[in-house]
Parts: structure tokens; C-alpha cells; sequence
């Protein structure tokens, strides 16, 4: 594999990580749910107080894969946390930790704000993403399950 840089997205980068997440989204088959616009993931993600940040891996000048992610705190931990709320590596990558690479980046910028765990989910029926979380060490939780209350 040839060199990948894995870097902060900046605000020139939202058409990228558009990009990249309707890919995911094709992938995962969930394209047509997907309300999400340019203008979102800029307004949410690039301003004073964002709610998310991404890191983008390049492959020269092609972005090959991101980890979009926020933090949260756990009342239980006492303790601030990472959650990912995607990662995507593009399909020609695969296979090459590309995705691991990414998952390191992302907990070594939340160790630096002091986070001590890291939180994702996956679709029940992703087990090759399952896999992928188990040999990196996480563990299915039989604790929670995810609710949505949409329209707040």
C-alpha cells in the first residue's frame, strides 16, 4: 500500500466527507434514507462549538476512508469517551488496516481531551464489521440497546 496521511478535516473538506459517507450509506443500503446535505456537515461540523470531527485518509490526492466521531461522557465511568459514528474505508482498500489506522487515530485525538473508552455501533447484520471491532478489542454489549427519538 502506498503512503496514506490521515489528517483533521477542515471545513474545504465537507464535499469529500459528503462524499465518502453517501458511499458508506450505498454500501450499508441505507441511501435512501439519507436526508443529510453538504450544508448540514458544514454548519454542524465547522463552526464555533462542532458537533462532530472527521479525520480523512488520503491516498495522494484521493480520500480513501474517514472516521467521523464526537465526544461523550458516561455518567456510570466518570469519565469522557469517544463515540464513532462512522468509519469508512473505500472498497480498493480494504484488507490493508486502513481501518485499523483510523481507529488508532481517532482514540489518540480522544486521549488527548481525556477520554479512557471508545463507543460505536454496527447493524446487527454487519458481521464482517463486528469482526472487524472484535479483533480490535471491543466487545458486544448485552447492556444496551439504541434508541431513537427522531423529530425533537
Amino acid at each position: 500500500m502506498s503512503t496514506i496521511l490521515i489528517n483533521k478535516a477542515s471545513a474545504d473538506d465537507v464535499p469529500v466527507i459528503h462524499a465518502l459517507l453517501t458511499e458508506l450509506e450505498l454500501t450499508l443500503g441505507a441511501g435512501d434514507s439519507v436526508v443529510r446535505t453538504v450544508d448540514d456537515l458544514l454548519r454542524h461540523g465547522f463552526c464555533p462549538s462542532p458537533a462532530y470531527q472527521v479525520l480523512l485518509a488520503w491516498q495522494g490526492d484521493a480520500a480513501v476512508g474517514l472516521a467521523l466521531f464526537f465526544r461523550e461522557f458516561s455518567s456510570w465511568r466518570g469519565s469522557p469517551g469517544v463515540y464513532v459514528q462512522d468509519l469508512y474505508v473505500s472498497a480498493d482498500m480494504r484488507g490493508n488496516g486502513l481501518g485499523r489506522q483510523l481507529m488508532d487515530a481517532v482514540t489518540d485525538t480522544a486521549r488527548d481531551w481525556g477520554a479512557t473508552y471508545c463507543k460505536l455501533a454496527v447493524y446487527g447484520d454487519n458481521q464482517p464489521a463486528i469482526n472487524f471491532y472484535k479483533r480490535l478489542g471491543f466487545r458486544l454489549s448485552k447492556a444496551e440497546s439504541v434508541l431513537v427519538l427522531d423529530d425533537l
